[in-house]
Parts: structure tokens; sequence; C-alpha cells
């Protein structure tokens, strides 16, 4: 582990505040203990991901509601959605044959209920094939852009172990949490939070930010744990989890 990062994460743990909360998984104990947060914010070489290919969207009126699926209100009230990489279903395929490949659909209605998956499992937008109420557009996928795209990424994944996020100045950063106060031990354990910070470092190289952070806890989720704390969990060495 590299002792300069570990002794920045302990002084930013030793100054975080304790909090006095009831030692239990209560609601309120728990939105008082993840409150205060140790992170860190490693920021990659520029020539990292240089090579990664430009990020495809339908238009800049869609937003994109998870990864590979947009969404769009039109000016009529009806909402137009795409979905990339729609895969294999027992439907007929584009071609009038079996469906065999992936495609991308773009999927119009006024009926809310086509979209309320996109944020989870966008796919189910093939549930409405073939109804009359909705418009749908098939095109294959192999060779779109936005395929490029995907696999780019998705190699990285499987490589590296996350996907880093890119910031508005274009640099790709990925942030790592630990919570002082929680009361699970793995999670409490800041020396998992420098282990796994270390072990990315040595990986990719880059600068590491360390610091303390207070968030608010939204009453409504106070069940999960914060991304950025399961991530570091899930980077770090084996032997420092157990």
């Amino acid at each position: 582990m590299n002792r300069s990062l570990r002794r920045r994460v302990l002084r930013a743990y030793y100054a975080t505040p304790l909090v006095d909360a009831p030692r239990e998984q209560s609601k309120q104990a728990t939105l008082q203990r993840y409150r205060h947060r140790v992170e860190v914010d490693i920021t990659f070489p520029r020539e990292m991901f240089a090579d990664a290919p430009r990020p495809w969207t339908p238009g800049e009126e869609y937003t994109e509601v998870l990864g590979g699926a947009w969404l769009r209100t039109n000016a009529d009230g009806s909402q137009t959605a795409v979905v990339a990489d729609v895969g294999p279903k027992t439907l007929p395929g584009r071609d009038g044959g079996e469906w065999t490949a992936g495609e991308l659909w773009t999927v119009t209605s006024h009926d809310p209920d086509v979209f309320a998956y996109l944020d989870d499992k966008p796919h189910r937008v093939t549930w409405h094939l073939g109804r009359d109420d909705v418009t749908i557009t098939r095109e294959p996928y192999e060779g779109h852009p936005h395929r490029a795209y995907a696999n780019y990424w998705n190699e990285v994944c499987t490589r590296l172990r996350f996907m880093p996020r890119l910031d508005p100045d274009g640099r790709h950063r990925l942030t790592l949490a630990s919570l002082p106060n929680s009361i699970t031990h793995h999670e409490a354990n800041v020396l998992i939070l420098a282990a796994a910070a270390s072990r990315v470092m040595r990986k990719t190289g880059g600068r590491a930010a360390v610091r303390t952070t207070e968030h608010d806890v939204d009453p409504d989720t106070w069940r999960t744990t914060p991304e950025e704390v399961e991530r570091a969990y899930f980077l770090a060495p084996f032997h420092v989890r157990n």
C-alpha cells in the first residue's frame, strides 16, 4: 500500500467528526452515521483513455436515462425512447426472420407505461412490439457508432473492474469513499479505502486527492450503501477485506 496515501486517508479519518448516534441499523441512526465520508478522488493521466471513441447520442434533445437508453418528450405529448443493443427475443426479426443479433430500437408512444423500465431494464420496450399505438423503428446494432463506444468501455470495466467518469474539464476520474461512523465493519474501515485507492493507482497511475466530505442522506434510500463505498470494498485486495 502507498504509505503516503494511507497516511493522508488516516489523517482525513481522524479529522472526521465523531457522530454520537445509536449503535443500531435504524433510519435515524443511519442518516447521521452516513453523513460524513472520507473520499479519495483519483484523476487519471490524460493519455490513459485518449483512444476512447466519441460518445454517441440520438440528439441533444434526448436525456440518457441509463447507459444505452435515451428518452425525449415530443411536442404532441408523446415520448420517444432510443434503446441500444436490444438482444434477441422470441419475436420476429428486423428482416422478418429469426432474431439473432442485437438491434437499436427507436420507440414512440403516448403511453408512459411503454417507457416504465427505461431506468432499469430498457429492453422491455420489446414487450410492446405489434401494438397499434406504438411506433417502432429497428436498426442493426452491428456497425453502429454506439457499439464501438460501448465495447471500448466494457473492455475497460473488464480489465480495471471500474468505469471512470468523464468530468467537464475533459479528465477521467474515479471516487472511492469510506463511512467512518458506520457500525458495519467493512464500510467503516478506512484502511479498505486506502488499500483500494492504492491498488487502482498502481495499475493506472494518476493523482489522488483525499478529503473529508459531508452529504445529506436521502431518507428514502437510507438502507443503501453509497456507490463510492461499495466500489472501494469491491476494489480492495481480498486480504484487506477479510
